[in-house]
C-alpha cells in the first residue's frame, strides 16, 4: 500500500507539472511573452522604434519577398516584432514569381528586387530595402566583406519615418572651399549610412547660390580649407535665424578663419587656430596628439556611454565657450580632455611637454550650442562644431567615431533621432576559460551535481524503504 500511495502521489505531481509547463507555453504563445536574452538585445526595438511607431496614423504592410528559399530567421524575428508592437502594422508574405504585379508596383525602375527584400508600404508611398541591406557588413577587406550584425530596425524605422512624414530631410554641404563630401567619403559607404537613416545629402555652393535653400534641414560644413566671404556669412547667418541647424567639423590645418570665426563668436563659440595636446594615456591612443577625450552628458553622446564606445579626434583644434557669450545661448562640452591637457598656438613648437604660452586643459574639442528667444525662450536654432575632421576617416575602425557623427545630426534634425538605431551584432563569441576554470567546472559537473544526484536518490530510497 505504501509502494502504491507514494507511486500514486509521484504520479500526480508528475502530470501536474506536465500540464502546468504545456499551458504556460500555450499562454506564453497567446499573450506573446518573449525575453531577449542576446548580448545586444538583437530582437529588442529601440525607444526611438517605438515612439515612431506608436506615431503612425496610417496602415502599414510590410512586405517580404520569399520564394523557394526561406528568409533569414533573424530578420523575421525582428519585423515580428513589428507587427506585435502595432495593430497598424501587418506582415505579409509575397513570392515574386507567383505575383510579380506586386513586385513591379514596388520597383518601378525595374532594377530588380532579390529574394529577402523587404517593402514598407502605404496606400500612398513605401519604401523598398534590399536583401543585402538589412545586414551590416566588415568592409575592411572590400573583396571579402563579412556580415557582423542586423541592420533590420534602423532601414525599418527609417522607412517608417519617411512614410509618416512623407519626406526625407535634406543635408546641404557647402562646397567651393575645399570641403569633404560626406556622400563620396569612405567609398561611399559614409552617404549610405546617411541614407538609411532617412537624411538625403546635396551639394550647395554658397557663391552662387542665392540664399539656403528653404528646404534645407541641416547646413553641413565639413573641413573648409579657406575662408568663407562676408555674404557667404551672411547667408549662413539668415539662414541660423530661421530656425536653421548647422554642423561643422574643421581641421587645425585650416589655420586662421576670420569670417567663419565672427559667425561663431555670436553664438558664445571660439576655435582659436591651436593644438591640443593630452598627455594623460588614459585620454590618448599612445601619443599626446592622438585624442580619445570624455564624453559628456548629452543626446548625442550619451548612448556612446552606454555601448561603451569612444571618439578618437586626432590632431584636434580646441572649441571654446567664449566669456561673452550671448543672452540665449547655451554651450555644452560633448568632448573633453584631462585636466592633465593643453592647447597650444606656436604650432612651429613640436614639444610634446607644456611650455610657456600653453593653456591647461580641459579643453572641448566638440561642442554644440542651442539659441533661444531670451524672452519667450523659444529655441531659434542649433549648432554642433567639431575642432577635427579626421575622426571622419576613422569612422569605418572605430565605432564611437561613426555613433558621434550621425548623432550629431540625429540631435540637429528631430527626425534623425533614428540616426542613434545602431546595427545590432550578430556575433558569437566562445567562453574563453583558464586552466583552472575548466578543472573547476569538469568538476562541478562531472562529480559534484553527478554525486548530489545519486546521494538524493538513495536517501529518497532509504526513506521508503523504511517508512
Amino acid at each position: 500500500m505504501k509502494r502504491l500511495k507514494y507511486g500514486g502521489y509521484a504520479g500526480i505531481t508528475t502530470f501536474v507539472v506536465i500540464v502546468a509547463a504545456v499551458v504556460l507555453n500555450l499562454l506564453a504563445q497567446q499573450i506573446g511573452w518573449q525575453i531577449d536574452l542576446t548580448d545586444t538585445a538583437v530582437f529588442t526595438l529601440s525607444p526611438q522604434t517605438r515612439a515612431t511607431v506608436d506615431g503612425l496614423t496610417d496602415d502599414v504592410t510590410i512586405y517580404i519577398l520569399a520564394s523557394r528559399q526561406p528568409v533569414n530567421a533573424q530578420v523575421m524575428e525582428v519585423l515580428d516584432r513589428y507587427a506585435r508592437s502595432s495593430d497598424r502594422i501587418r506582415l505579409e508574405t509575397v513570392d515574386p514569381e507567383q505575383s510579380p504585379g506586386i513586385v513591379a508596383r514596388f520597383d518601378p525602375d525595374g532594377r530588380g528586387l532579390e529574394t529577402g527584400s523587404v517593402i514598407v508600404a502605404t496606400q500612398q508611398a513605401f519604401r523598398a530595402i534590399r536583401r543585402a541591406d538589412l545586414f551590416s557588413q566588415d568592409t575592411t577587406n572590400p573583396n571579402a566583406p563579412q556580415i557582423v550584425g542586423l541592420d533590420v530596425e534602423r532601414r525599418i524605422t527609417s522607412a517608417l519615418a519617411f512614410l509618416a512624414g512623407g519626406q526625407t530631410p535634406i543635408v546641404y554641404q557647402t562646397q567651393g572651399h575645399g570641403e569633404v563630401d560626406l556622400s563620396t567619403a569612405g567609398g561611399g559607404r559614409l552617404g549610405e549610412q546617411f541614407r538609411a537613416s532617412n537624411l538625403e545629402l546635396r551639394r550647395l555652393n554658397l557663391i552662387q547660390a542665392a540664399e539656403i535653400p528653404s528646404d534645407t534641414a541641416i547646413l553641413s560644413i565639413v573641413r573648409p580649407q579657406s575662408d568663407f566671404s562676408p555674404s557667404e556669412i551672411a547667408k549662413v547667418e539668415r539662414f541660423l535665424s530661421r530656425g536653421g541647424k548647422l554642423f561643422l567639423a574643421i581641421e587645425l590645418a585650416a589655420g586662421e578663419l576670420p569670417n567663419l570665426s565672427l559667425l561663431l563668436e555670436r553664438y558664445g563659440i571660439g576655435i582659436p587656430a591651436a593644438v591640443v595636446l593630452e598627455p594623460d594615456r588614459n585620454f590618448n591612443i599612445g601619443q599626446p596628439l592622438q585624442l580619445a577625450p570624455q564624453l559628456s552628458d548629452s543626446p548625442i553622446t550619451t548612448p556612446l556611454v552606454e555601448a561603451n564606445f569612444s571618439v578618437v579626434t586626432p590632431l584636434a583644434r580646441p572649441v571654446q565657450e567664449l566669456s561673452t557669450r550671448p543672452r540665449g545661448i547655451t554651450f555644452d562640452a560633448l568632448l573633453t580632455t584631462s585636466g592633465q591637457s593643453f592647447y597650444r598656438s606656436d604650432l612651429a613648437n613640436e614639444s610634446l611637454s607644456m611650455v610657456p604660452g600653453d593653456v591647461r586643459g580641459p579643453v572641448a574639442v566638440a561642442a554644440k550650442a542651442v539659441e533661444r528667444d531670451f524672452v519667450t525662450n523659444e529655441e531659434i536654432s542649433r549648432i554642433v562644431v567639431v575642432g577635427n575632421v579626421s575622426f571622419i576617416a576613422l569612422v569605418d575602425q572605430v565605432s564611437g567615431n561613426l555613433d558621434f557623427l550621425l548623432n550629431s545630426f540625429g540631435w540637429l534634425e528631430p527626425q534623425g533621432q533614428i540616426l542613434s538605431i545602431r546595427s545590432r551584432s550578430t556575433f558569437r563569441f566562445p567562453m574563453q576559460m583558464t586552466g583552472m576554470q575548466q578543472l573547476v567546472f569538469a568538476v562541478l559537473f562531472v562529480v559534484v551535481i553527478p554525486a548530489a544526484i545519486l546521494i538524493t536518490g538513495f536517501v529518497t530510497w532509504l526513506r521508503r524503504r523504511y517508512l
